[in-house]
């Protein structure tokens, strides 16, 4: 059977290695987001309603929602090759809950996917943006014409959301999203494109960035993970990056990494994600998986509080529902 990860198999492209010169280094990023006024970074949020979204701004006006969910825009909106229309809305989002967003994309591929179709953004458009991550600044970026539409930023994005490949641009937007400091990160995001010297801080954030993937190769290398069947499982005092580990336990259909709620409760955040042997066509968000919250290859308990249950018997109903899909799929 194919898997949701297979058609990346041997595709990948080969980028030749090439020092910046002078004439090819881009020192307008920082200048081009600081021109831009329409560009609003909202408070994080797991969840708003289309008229949510809009009550924030001013009646009528036009918004450009860079990768966060709407809940619901995928019945009131209509489907572009780069999102959800929806009446003065224009969703670029990968959360969707519909076929076309269950594959190996990113808000990022739709961002681009607009820009070269032609798709014109209106100026005065709000360009929003709800956290910080390497998605959303590469969509955000992308769509404000701050950053070419090029398959660079789409690898990166894939790389932070999917494989968890390692990826210098993924790697530094990821380690700089605490920041929540749009302007940081691109002027960081600038300064590596130009191979030049990082800010301290962003250095130190990238150095821990590295560390928690240390981490998590040395949980694969030492055993750390139960295997059952096609579900990995592996209990953690404290959280890594359940990214990092598709590319790492390539022979997974799903990894999931339990680590305690901080909040004392005694429940559990169970970070599930599917691998790169998940069945083509198997979606976490339609697993009935207990407390889960989340799109189809991600999410996690925390979402919902967390579980009581313990990582063996989440690994088993996932192990469970992957198994029926199987079944179901081959009759």
């Amino acid at each position: 059977m194919k898997n949701n990860f297979e058609f990346l198999a041997g595709n990948e492209k080969k980028v030749a290695d090439k020092s910046v010169t002078q004439e090819n280094k881009d020192n307008r990023i920082v200048e081009l987001f600081l021109a831009k006024e329409n560009i609003q970074l909202l408070e994080e949020f797991s969840s708003i309603t289309l008229d949510e979204l809009k009550a924030k701004f001013a009646p009528g006006s036009k918004i450009v929602a860079c990768d966060f969910a709407i809940k619901g825009v995928e019945k009131v909106g209509n489907l572009k090759p780069w999102g959800f229309e929806a009446e003065e809305v224009t969703s670029i989002d990968h959360h969707a809950p519909v076929e076309e967003m269950s594959k190996m994309v990113s808000s990022t591929t739709l961002a681009i996917e607009m820009k070269k179709s032609g798709k014109k953004i209106d100026a005065d458009a709000i360009i929003a943006v709800n956290h910080t991550d390497c998605d959303s600044v590469l969509t955000m970026a992308i769509l404000s014409d701050i950053l070419p539409p090029e398959e660079k930023f789409n690898e990166a994005a894939i790389a932070a959301d999917h494989t968890g490949k390692k990826n210098e641009i993924a790697d530094l937007l990821q380690a700089l999203q605490v920041k929540r400091d749009l302007q940081f990160s691109l002027k960081n995001l600038q300064a590596l494109l130009n191979e030049e010297p990082l800010d301290e801080e962003a250095e130190k954030l990238l150095e821990k960035r590295f560390a928690d993937r240390k981490k998590a190769q040395a949980a694969v290398s030492e055993g750390h993970f139960t295997k059952s069947r096609k579900v990995f499982y592996i209990s953690l005092a404290e959280k890594i990056d359940g990214a990092f580990f598709p590319a790492l336990v390539s022979e997974a259909g799903a990894i999931v990494v339990c680590s305690p709620m901080p909040d004392g409760s005694g429940k559990f955040s169970m970070k599930t994600r599917l691998g790169m042997q998940a069945p083509i066509g198997f979606v976490l968000n339609k697993a009935g998986l207990p407390d889960f919250g989340g799109r189809w290859n991600a999410g996690d308990t925390k979402r919902n509080g967390g579980t009581a249950l313990s990582v063996e018997k989440f690994a088993s109903l996932l192990e469970e529902a992957i198994e029926k899909y199987k079944q179901e799929s081959e009759k």
